[in-house]
């Protein structure tokens, strides 16, 4: 288990707690102490659901890594990382799953193929039809 799937317990149970504590006010007839103590219960409720999908995503990447480990080939996870609707499809950081995308080493090229690339990046941008 977890710290994300413990902290997520530990929010349900004193959620459902609270939720009985306020019921047995309200029928003993303390409306404002059992509207305050029901008060708190949506948030923990709220941070049992984070805790529950942080729990499911550190889960997913182990199995993930350890299946990358065993040689298989994996498709990243979905999302990738926190990043991921504002990416446009790049790597975004050290805990991206995604594969990085080819590099373009121009530094390994010999003269001949330096200028060649040099004459392509020149005209990459105007609007001639070449």
């Amino acid at each position: 288990m977890t710290r994300h799937l413990a902290l997520a317990r530990a929010c349900r149970t004193l959620a459902l707690t609270e939720l009985a504590a306020a019921a047995w006010l309200l029928v003993h007839h303390e409306w404002l102490l059992g509207i305050l103590v029901a008060w708190a219960a949506p948030s923990l409720l709220a941070a049992d659901a984070v805790c529950r999908c942080a729990h499911h995503r550190a889960r997913a990447e182990a199995q993930r890594a350890a299946r990358l480990e065993a040689g298989e080939q994996v498709r990243p996870l979905t999302p990738c990382c926190p990043f991921w609707k504002h990416s446009d499809g790049q790597v975004h950081g050290p805990g991206c799953t995604r594969p990085p995308l080819p590099r373009r080493d121009t530094y390994r090229l010999d003269d001949a193929g330096r200028a060649a690339f040099d004459e392509i990046v020149r005209h990459y941008n105007d609007r001639s039809a070449a």
